[in-house]
C-alpha cells in the first residue's frame, strides 16, 4: 500500500530531470468524513484535497480524498483516528479517473 518513491528512486529521477508524482485516492463514506480526514491530515503536514466523485454504475456519487504522497503513514493516521475510508488507488495509471 506504500505509494511513495524511495530515496534512491527520487535521486535518480532528479538527476534525469524526471518528476515523479504519486498519489493515493481514498473513497470516503461522506463529505463530513472527507473534511474531517483532510483537516486531520493537514495538521500532520499532508497535502490533500477533497474531490467530488462522479456517479457510475458501480458506485454512487460521493467524495474522495486525494493524498499526494506518503500514503502508508496517512493510512495509519486515518486508522488511528477511526476515520472510515476505502483505498481506491495507491499510485497508479488510473489515479486521474475520479
Amino acid at each position: 500500500m506504500e505509494c511513495t518513491a524511495d530515496h534512491a528512486e527520487l535521486r535518480n529521477a532528479q538527476q534525469s530531470g524526471v518528476i515523479l508524482l504519486k498519489k493515493c485516492i481514498f473513497d470516503m463514506p461522506s463529505y463530513t468524513y472527507a473534511l474531517k480526514a483532510q483537516r486531520m491530515l493537514r495538521t500532520h503536514g499532508y497535502q490533500c484535497r477533497v474531490v467530488r466523485r462522479e456517479k457510475s454504475a458501480e458506485r454512487s456519487c460521493g467524495y474522495s480524498l486525494v493524498i499526494d504522497r506518503n500514503c502508508k503513514n496517512a493510512v495509519d493516521l486515518l486508522d488511528r483516528y477511526d476515520i472510515p475510508y476505502s483505498l481506491r488507488s495507491s499510485g497508479g495509471e488510473d489515479d486521474d479517473k475520479l
